[in-house]
């Protein structure tokens, strides 16, 4: 297992160059690990199929164009998501479930979702966590892609209504008024997003 400190490492803001390498490069697939399959999923969660690889909790990774993909998952010590090192990823993290591929979920998930695929990522952005009292927490609570068509997907947690679990969400889904920043790879600097 990783340290803290190693984990700390693995921040999104501590990555930004390479994070910012996919700006107009075309999202070619979303691969998410799960432990929980689809008859748990159903029993447990009592949502329908269709929201599976959405609000599934796991590990997500998105593949780009130019054999570029980023891998995440969470550091709930520091409220926050991390970007993991390609090589660590099964035997570091996961060495049982199932992985599955946005490309070939359609039963189990939207359309919204799916039609994400093979648009151009225009901008990288990071967003940290608004609490009521300071804490020294990360906080980097979401990464999201705004694409071409006007999507914009979140990798995230805390900005929902389940906390803690870590979903793959669009906008419409995210709570933006629990964000206290919002960081632009493409303008290198903080925005209000609209």
């Amino acid at each position: 297992m990783y340290t803290d400190k190693k984990l700390l490492s693995f921040l999104p803001s501590k990555h930004k160059n390479i994070l910012a390498k996919i700006i107009n490069k075309k999202l070619i697939e979303i691969v998410r690990f799960f432990e929980e399959d689809l008859e748990n999923f159903l029993i447990h969660e009592k949502l329908p199929a269709v929201n599976f690889f959405s609000l599934n909790v796991g590990l997500t990774k998105l593949v780009f164009e130019s054999d570029l993909s980023y891998n995440f998952s969470i550091y709930g010590e520091q409220l926050s998501i991390i970007l993991l090192p390609e090589q660590d990823l099964e035997e570091e993290f996961y060495s049982d479930g199932q992985w599955y591929q946005l490309s070939q979920a359609k039963c189990l998930s939207t359309s919204d979702l799916r039609n994400c695929l093979e648009q151009t990522c225009i901008d990288v952005r990071i967003w940290t966590l608004k609490e009521d009292f300071e804490s020294g927490e990360a906080k980097e609570v979401a990464v999201s892609y705004l694409l071409a068509n006007g999507s914009e997907i979140f990798y995230c947690i805390y900005l929902h209504e389940d906390l803690d679990a870590d979903y793959l969400l669009l906008k419409p889904d995210v709570d933006l008024t629990k964000a206290a920043s919002c960081f632009s790879l493409l303008l290198g600097e903080y925005i209000k997003p609209k």
